[in-house]
């Protein structure tokens, strides 16, 4: 059986040979289902999980997933491993061997059994499943999700009840395997350590249990200033005193042989500032660092360099790593603040630090050489022989480090900086992010108090996500609180709950957080610095680089330039690549609010509302590009403003190669920039953009956002007084009606749509509300009326040269000569129809009027040919993410595979159908589905599921008034009946 190891790093194998799961985010997408052991997990937690914080479109996350099974299937031989359920994906666990299913089987187990050697036996096997912390290597964010925590917390149970029955069964050696790799992962649990001492000294290792135990007592003091609990001094009082009867005698100082010569060694220099108490997170970093930084096997200097924006953390997670390693370097720890980071102190060059440390080292300062070169070799000579650590802290750039690096493989190095330090050779480099919402939690109870936040738990949950999660704001929320006894947690929310004034109460002591970024961005030059201010002009989630050409009316190149410029300086956040590779960023929420800060006070109005202009005008040329690739052209919608702000044409056409994907990318992006083009005098603008889009929230099935975007466009147009903005919205809420079935309410938008356009004079919009008028007609059985608006409205639209929209109109022209059995005539108006979409290459329209011709060769009974037809169409709509279309492409397949007696296949095809009409609320296809469905129940003999789905049928389109579906599934339901009454 195919397994999956989620205790440890993530391992896949099969037949014993490991496999890779493809993609960047492949393997966090399938261990996220694993880690749910069987149970849903919602889309947006998996796209948090396998992207992070800044997230990925749906279409991305279906994508991911597509490739994982398309993996399972071909690797592993699994073709339903993972299924789409009503509350998200699931991962089938029966198919596969998941090593956390089968701890928490055995755990479980252990916890019912009441017989000791046996339950031992159960808890041992339970442990044995675990490699190290779970998903080890993965993004922070799934190794610190409550899924992940359960586990921890339960391997921690099981493994200390594993030491008491070790010690009660008297086998405590088989313990000790099991327990000291958990103490290493946690220094602080005394409920470990002192069972580890105990199992130690039981098993005859008394020399190790007290080294142990010393080494526990040193870090509780060191690093959080508190003596041993009473059970872990009880565990060494009984060390001590079997040590008594055995004539042992221990230095109760180091734990080793009393006496030695280490009592003569001179006192190193430890130049280490204090060690921050209450130090939270980052626990897989720090291990993996310490295993790097204490590896005796290496043959260089280890250097580990962590960046990360201001006020992340970098100085105290390097301090708190000197500590922890201190003990491997006890030849000394030298620090040095480099001052690398703005303008206010002047950097400290490598010749200053290397003076300083040669005097720290001994040497005298007469003694201490003129040269930079000099001093580098004398300090690598005095280094050459020791066990030493060094912390560079505040680094501006690799060439203020490197002179100062030791060559000796028994010394290590610690950088800090604002900015990447790539070029230092042979680094381990580790880009810091903000902390989790547990963690910021955590750090707040160990500053405040658990009992006093516990309070208000409703604010807890804000006050994290206020401050950004930002280690920095973090505390100094925590510090005010602390202070501020009489203050509510609520009170501080209410206080940081107002953007204009968060950066002002960021501010304690000698902590604040504005003037942290105020020394990254003092270091930019003029040119970044505008970047930096314009960016945060768009609310947005994250934004690509042609939004800062736009903003900046640069070319996209040196906008590429400028941005990355920024994200060295760790002002600006790389957030993801879109489904096509490009680079995405994002702002951190306070260096956003610092960057408007900016933008108000140093450029005036009038600048910062041409910028929103360019780029407003810049996106809606995109999206018609983006629809332009989906219909052939700017088809069935009116044109707004022609002034824009534009791309390249090449660059443009390359990025909306797949339209819909890059939609999904930007959706975020056009919900905002719909209000906000409404909301600084870009009216036209703003109705514009949400009429291009709105076929595509459409397609996507984002209805309710569709529905606000039109609102707030229409409200744009009637306070600018633009009857064609008025009317184009009114058209496009006329189709979200349709869409709906709503087809009262579609008629009466497209009736105030035609009388808007008269007024406007504009005989496209006319033509266009025209024939959407003539669709409803048909949707709910009033062909007469219907062909005279068509025939008028091909009229109107020939005229202003609107050919996919003609095609539209030619293809339902057709579809009336089907419905009324004009075979020839429907023939003609759907090659018609096909002809002009070929030409524009318009790939929705083509796909739609297969559909109807595959209708008309079931309808002259060529089965064999409409199958081809509906499988043509179906690839075409799921190319271009058509939910609904995949719908009607399967209820074609379904109804000729019925028709030539394959009804497996015709049920398959029909049931996929009905899932996606019911997902996506599309009640007249959900009509005509459920009565092809009821059509295969009475061949199948079925009487009672033909009749359960013919009447839900009847109900659905009696429901929205579609006259010719009811009448088509009252008649089968009519045929069922009398074939029952016959038997």
């Amino acid at each position: 059986m195919p397994a999956i190891r989620v205790l440890g790093p993530l391992e896949v194998r099969v037949a014993g040979r490991e496999l890779s799961v493809p993609g960047r985010n492949g393997p966090w997408l399938l261990s996220g289902l694993a880690l749910a052991a069987g149970r849903p997990m919602p889309e947006d937690r998996l796209v948090e999980w396998a992207w992070g914080p800044g997230g990925a479109s749906v279409g991305a996350l279906r994508t991911g997933i597509s490739r994982i099974r398309a993996w399972l299937r071909d690797q592993m031989a699994l073709t339903d491993a993972i299924e789409l359920t009503g509350h998200g994906y699931r991962l089938d666990i029966t198919c596969v061997r998941l090593d956390a299913a089968r701890f928490m089987e055995l755990s479980e187990a252990a916890a019912a059994e009441r017989e000791p050697a046996r339950r031992f036996d159960l808890l041992r096997r339970a442990s044995a499943e675990w490699r190290a912390p779970v998903l080890l290597g993965a993004p922070e964010g799934l190794r610190s999700c409550p899924e992940a925590h359960r586990l921890e917390t339960t391997r921690l149970a099981c493994v200390i009840d594993l030491a008491d029955l070790a010690l009660a069964l008297d086998r405590p050696e088989e313990a000790v395997d099991h327990l000291a790799p958990l103490a290493e992962l946690h220094p602080y649990d005394e409920r470990l350590h002192a069972r580890l001492v105990t199992v130690l000294g039981a098993s005859g290792r008394r020399a190790q249990a007290l080294r142990w135990f010393e080494a526990t007592r040193r870090r509780l003091a060191d690093e959080l200033g508190v003596d041993p609990s009473p059970g872990l001094r009880d565990a060494h009082a009984a060390l001590l005193a079997e040590d008594g009867r055995t004539g042992g005698r221990m230095d109760g100082r180091t734990g080793g042989p009393a006496g030695g010569q280490e009592a003569d060694r001179p006192a190193a220099p430890n130049m280490l500032p204090p060690d921050v108490p209450d130090f939270t997170g980052r626990e897989g970093i720090r291990q993996e660092l310490r295993r790097y930084l204490e590896d005796t096997d290496r043959n260089t200097v280890a250097i580990a360099a962590l960046s990360g924006m201001g006020g992340i953390g970098k100085t105290a997670l390097a301090l708190h790593l000197a500590y922890e390693a201190r003990a491997r370097f006890p030849d000394g720890q030298l620090f040095m603040d480099l001052h690398g980071t703005g303008t206010q102190v002047e950097p400290v060059g490598p010749a200053e630090v290397l003076s300083r440390f040669l005097r720290i080292l001994g040497v005298g300062g007469d003694s201490v050489p003129p040269t930079l070169d000099e001093r580098a070799e004398l300090f690598r000579t005095l280094m050459s022989d020791r066990r030493a650590l060094i912390i560079l802290d505040n680094a501006s750039d690799a060439g203020q480090v490197m002179p100062v690096l030791p060559g000796s493989p028994s010394c290590a190095v610690i950088v800090t900086s604002r900015r990447s330090l790539g070029a230092l050779a042979g680094a381990r480099h580790v880009d810091l992010d903000v902390l989790s919402p547990a963690q910021s939690a955590t750090l707040l109870e160990r500053i405040v108090g658990r009992d006093r936040l516990a309070r208000d738990p409703a604010a807890l949950r804000d006050l994290p996500s206020l401050c950004g999660h930002l280690p920095l704001a973090l505390r100094i929320a925590g510090a005010r609180l602390a202070a501020k006894r009489h203050w509510s947690t609520a009170t501080l929310v209410a206080h940081l709950s107002d953007e204009r004034r968060r950066l002002d109460e960021f501010a304690y002591g000698p902590m604040h957080v504005r003037a942290v970024f105020e020394l990254s961005y003092q270091g930019l030059e003029e040119d970044e610095q505008r970047a930096f201010r314009r960016l945060s002009l768009v609310e947005v989630t994250s934004f690509p680089s042609w939004a800062a050409a736009a903003l900046l009316d640069i070319g996209v190149p040196e906008a590429d330039r400028l941005l990355e410029t920024l994200v060295d300086a760790q002002l600006l956040q790389v957030a993801a690549s879109d489904f096509a590779g490009r680079t995405r960023y994002r702002f951190h929420d306070l260096v956003r609010l610092f960057s408007r800060e900016m933008s108000e006070a140093e450029d005036p109005a009038p600048v910062r509302n041409d910028a929103l202009g360019r780029m407003l005008s810049c996106l809606l040329s995109v999206c018609r590009a983006a629809y332009s690739a989906l219909y052939g052209g700017e088809h069935q919608i009116v044109r707004g403003s022609p002034k824009r702000w534009s791309l390249p044409d090449g660059y443009v056409r390359e990025m909306v190669a797949d339209p819909v994907e890059w939609f999904e990318t930007e959706r975020l992006t056009i919900v905002n920039a719909v209000p906000l083009a409404a909301a600084t005098g870009y009216e036209d603008l703003s109705w514009d953009l949400a009429c291009t889009t709105a076929i595509f929230f459409s397609l996507r099935t984002y209805l309710d956002d569709q529905r606000a975007m039109l609102e707030i466009g229409y409200a744009a147009a009637e306070q600018a007084g633009d009857l064609r903005g008025q009317a184009a919205v009114l058209h496009r809420r006329g189709m979200l009606h349709a869409d709906k079935a709503l087809y009262d309410g579609a008629a009466a938008d497209f009736e105030r749509s035609l009388r808007l356009f008269e007024q406007a004079g504009d005989v496209h919009g006319r033509g266009i509300a025209r024939a959407y008028l003539a669709m409803v007609d048909r949707f709910v059985g009033r062909p007469d009326q219907a062909m005279p608006r068509y025939e008028r409205a091909l009229e109107e639209l020939r005229e202003a040269g609107d050919a996919g929209t003609e095609a539209h109109v030619l293809r339902s022209v057709g579809q009336i000569h089907l419905d009324h059995g004009r075979l020839g005539r429907a023939r003609a108006g759907f090659e018609a129809a096909l002809a002009i979409y070929t030409e524009l290459d318009a790939q929705r329209g083509l796909a739609q009027t297969r559909y109807w011709l595959g209708n008309l060769e079931l309808r002259e009974e060529r089965y064999a040919e409409a199958r081809e037809v509906f499988t043509k169409t179906l690839l075409s709509v799921r190319t271009i993410g058509d939910r609904a279309g995949e719908a009607l492409a399967l209820h074609g397949l379904g109804v000729s595979s019925l028709r030539q007696g394959l009804l497996e296949e015709a049920e398959a095809a029909l049931t996929g159908a009905t899932e996606i009409t019911r997902s996506i609320k599309s009640l007249l296809n959900e009509a005509r589905v459920r009565t092809a469905l009821g059509e295969l129940h009475h061949v199948a003999g079925r009487a009672a599921e033909a009749v359960a789905q013919l009447e839900t049928a009847m109900t659905i389109a009696a429901d929205i008034g579609a006259r010719p579906v009811e009448q088509q599934a009252a008649k089968l339901l009519a045929e069922v009946r009398d074939a029952g009454l016959g038997d």
